[in-house]
């Protein structure tokens, strides 16, 4: 199977993406087959029986299908997040490392520049996402073709911050999933006016119940839907938050250990 997908040649992201999402339904499903469509359903029963709206539990605040989507989609984007921010954290123990050799003190002429290209070449491959390992071969590439100071430092910046913009882009996932979820909940509260209203000559008469289920469908998915969103973008702006700092702690190292040693 693993040789399968490799000849495919997918990305690992797409992979834990598509992983995920099936792990999150499998689980929010069960959960919901376990524990809420049995306690929703009694409640709703005991309710109907005596001729009331079923009071606002959680489960019955959760027992609709809009809301059991927007759950799987929460989770769904927590565990992206999660592989992004570990992405960023391993990432940044890199930082900790001198891959330029020696004392920071020390000058970096054309031919030692050379032989540091060479060595940040050998570990790209095992790091193949490092924004620092990147910006810091680019200088240095730039810096053995030209032997120019000031094309080093522009090739540097540019690189890591393409390297910014392409772990911003990498976002869109996420931001997908944080618009869609409210998009679902309103969905859930279209469908809970249409049921009210198509039951508006039942309550003429007096039984007022099934409508005022149907319009608790209706404020239900839209309140889970948006508590979800509000949750979700605190988590994404953490992480961008993580992301900027990384982006600037590589800047300040390409400085202070590469840039401010080059010599011609």
């Amino acid at each position: 199977m693993k040789s399968f997908f490799e000849e495919l040649n997918f990305p690992k992201d797409f992979l834990f993406q598509i992983l995920s999402l099936f792990v999150c339904i499998l689980v929010v499903h069960t959960f919901y087959l376990l524990f809420i469509d049995p306690a929703a359903t009694f409640q709703v029963i005991e309710a109907a029986n005596l001729n009331k709206a079923p009071e606002r539990t959680l489960a019955v605040i959760l027992k609709d299908f809009e809301q059991e989507v927007c759950i799987m989609f929460f989770f769904w984007a927590l565990c992206i997040i999660f592989l992004k921010w570990k992405s960023i954290s391993k990432q940044s123990e890199l930082l900790e490392n001198n891959f330029l050799q020696k004392d920071k003190n020390d000058q970096i002429k054309r031919d030692k520049a050379i032989q540091l290209r060479e060595d940040i070449e050998n570990l790209i491959p095992k790091n193949e996402e490092s924004v620092l390992l990147a910006s810091l071969w680019g200088g240095l590439n730039s810096f053995s073709i030209s032997n120019d100071i000031g094309d080093a430092t522009s090739s540097t910046h540019a690189i890591c911050d393409n390297e910014a913009d392409k772990m911003e882009s990498e976002l869109s996932m996420i931001k997908y999933i944080i618009w869609a979820i409210p998009s679902i909940g309103f969905i859930g509260t279209v469908r809970g006016i249409g049921e009210a209203l198509s039951q508006a000559h039942i309550a003429v008469e007096g039984d007022i119940a099934g409508m005022t289920a149907s319009l608790g469908v209706a404020f239900n998915s839209t309140f889970v839907a948006l508590l979800i969103s509000i949750l979700l973008m605190f988590f994404l702006h953490q992480l961008q938050l993580v992301q900027d700092r990384l982006i600037h702690r590589v800047h300040d190292y390409c400085d202070k250990n590469l840039l401010s040693r080059l010599r011609k």
